[in-house]
């Protein structure tokens, strides 16, 4: 069952559905780290963050390591509206195959921001006062699924390989 954004002590307590409509449920990550990211394909800072995120996803998750996690809400608050097909197209384009997880469109702020969001941005606010203010914010959380850093998509790609190393240990 959801938490309200107000009880929960992780990530884990949350769904959300994914591009095919399913809900999927948050347990299902539980003891791997998580970064959870708005997105739109069409925001000029798309591949510069999927040049970040792509070679730390496929050096903690594989077949047999499932240590880190990415999870993708496609966000058009901050950009122009685009369709599931196209989504997957330009994710399967830039990375050669899917990294993480893409899950159904949000609004990260305001009254329709699912519990998830209002639980991060609760837990790290950021400079804006708990408002999402552009795409490619990142959540990380640790293996517990509780909230450790919120990111911007400028952060050095070291710095994150760093910070998601420290969780790992």
């Amino acid at each position: 069952m959801q938490s309200t954004p107000e009880k929960a002590k992780s990530v884990f307590e949350f769904t959300a559905v994914d591009l095919n409509g399913n809900e999927v449920s948050f347990e299902r990550y539980q003891g791997s780290v998580c970064m959870i990211v708005n997105f739109s394909t069409k925001d000029p800072a798309f591949d510069k963050v999927l040049n970040l995120l792509t070679p730390l996803y496929r050096k903690h998750h594989n077949d047999t390591r499932k240590d880190l996690n990415v999870l993708f809400f496609p966000c058009f608050q901050f950009g122009a509206k685009e369709t599931p097909g196209e989504i997957v197209k330009r994710f399967e384009t830039d990375t050669g195959g899917a990294i993480g997880e893409i899950f159904a469109e949000i609004e990260v702020n305001g009254s329709k921001a699912p519990g998830l969001y209002k639980y991060l941005k609760a837990k790290k606010p950021g400079n804006c006062g708990g408002f999402v203010n552009s795409n490619f914010t990142i959540f990380l959380t640790d293996r517990q699924g509780v909230p450790v850093e919120r990111l911007s998509a400028g952060i050095h790609p070291y710095t994150l390989e760093d910070m998601v190393e420290n969780l790992l240990r």
